[in-house]
């Protein structure tokens, strides 16, 4: 009985995870963009698209009862010469007994020169299961890394993709979707270890989403070692992440329930 506890914690958990690694989707360009404008954005066309604060709330269930919530604040720098943005996060998810927090500040920015988003640096905090502190920065056109996990330094290098937080890797795989692409492969710095993702678009399916009715989706799914991951985003909402799940016997959902934005 206990096993099974503590796998369902784990399983919400995990499922906050995937919320938080890609809830970002909800960062980046207008939808009046074409795929083809956006191949290369010099530094004034991604900045004039960048000045709304945006704030996303996401609800995680099972069961048909809500386990956990993640609450997102995107506020993009003005004035400056880089086009950066800092987002702050925090989310929990509790379970019977058992209780997880999660915050995070992240800088994000995006490189004209390289056309794709780079990770300065974020700091994160975990309490509950796997309690932790961590900060993070990013160096060498974010190929390497310095980890400071519970005060213990770790250095880390990637060989030719950018190592990314979670809120950079969102807003990447949502530039990726924009651009028309149906399979890529982005890295991510965790705790202890890089982890590797390899997304593939499945096409359009009909969901019926609990605050959005039924409405017609893109279905993103990993097809590496993350195989139990699916996600699924709406062309009619800017293309945000609205619904993702775990493909195990043991699978909460995670639903969009609000998006607002202030724009200067």
């Amino acid at each position: 009985m206990v096993t099974t506890m503590l796998q369902l914690t784990l399983s919400t958990k995990k499922a906050l995870n995937i919320l938080i690694v890609l809830s970002c989707s909800l960062l980046l360009f207008m939808p009046r963009l074409q795929a083809s404008e956006l191949n290369k954005l010099t530094r004034e066309e991604i900045n004039s698209f960048h000045q709304c604060e945006k704030t996303f709330e996401y609800d995680v269930s099972f069961l048909g009862g809500s386990v956990g919530y993640l609450h997102r604040t995107i506020k993009w720098h003005k004035g400056e010469e880089e086009v950066k943005a800092t987002v702050t996060s925090s989310g929990k998810v509790s379970f019977l007994w058992l209780d997880s927090t999660y915050r995070q500040t992240s800088i994000m920015q995006y490189s004209a020169h390289y056309e794709h988003f780079l990770t300065p640096r974020f700091s994160q905090t975990l309490t509950g299961i796997k309690a932790r502190e961590m900060h993070a920065e990013m160096s060498n056109n974010g190929l390497s890394s310095t980890v400071t996990l519970d005060s213990q330094i770790t250095h880390y290098h990637n060989e030719n993709k950018p190592l990314y937080d979670i809120d950079t890797l969102g807003a990447q795989i949502r530039l990726n979707l924009l651009q028309g692409k149906k399979r890529f492969k982005l890295s991510r710095q965790a705790s202890s270890n890089i982890e590797n993702y390899h997304f593939e678009v499945l096409g359009t399916e009909l969901i019926d989403h609990k605050e959005l009715g039924v409405i017609a989706s893109i279905k993103v799914v990993e097809v590496g070692e993350y195989k139990d991951m699916a996600l699924w985003f709406s062309a009619q909402h800017d293309h945000q992440m609205i619904m993702a799940e775990l493909d195990m016997i043991f699978s909460p959902l995670v639903w969009l329930t609000h998006f607002s934005k202030k724009c200067h």
